[in-house]
């Protein structure tokens, strides 16, 4: 049996971050979900945690204030490169604007774009799992 994955959410919206939690450790490919309404946050808590984050999936909003998930990537891209290899970003939106489409696909940090709402059988497959 496969371990069990740790994710991070980062999303401003606190309904958002209280359903995916939810779908998330019912699943079952998961027993550990942090939250983060605020990608600044997050991006503190990954360097805090260093070497000693386990390998990680990140469902990552879009659209946020403050910071994107595009400046998210930007600072992400900054950090030590041992930290991002044990990271898994997903970006997530309702976004049918192109360009942000093509650049979340364009991104090296980036897996997939997937929709909102977030499907636990789309993420499963997109995971392999």
């Amino acid at each position: 049996m496969k371990p069990l994955l740790h994710f991070f959410l980062i999303d401003d919206s606190a309904f958002d971050l209280f359903i995916y939690e939810k779908l998330l450790l019912k699943s079952g490919i998961t027993d550990s979900v942090k939250t983060f309404n605020s990608a600044r946050d997050a991006l503190k808590h990954l360097v805090s945690q260093g070497a000693n984050l386990p390998e990680s999936v990140i469902l990552l909003d879009l659209q946020m204030p403050d910071m994107n998930g595009f400046e998210f990537i930007e600072e992400f891209d900054s950090l030590p490169p041992l930290l991002q290899e044990k990271i898994r970003i997903f970006m997530l939106s309702s976004t049918i604007d192109t360009r942000d489409i093509d650049k979340a696909r364009a991104s090296l940090h980036i897996l997939d774009l997937l929709p909102k709402p977030l499907e636990i059988a789309t993420l499963k497959k997109k995971l392999g799992i």
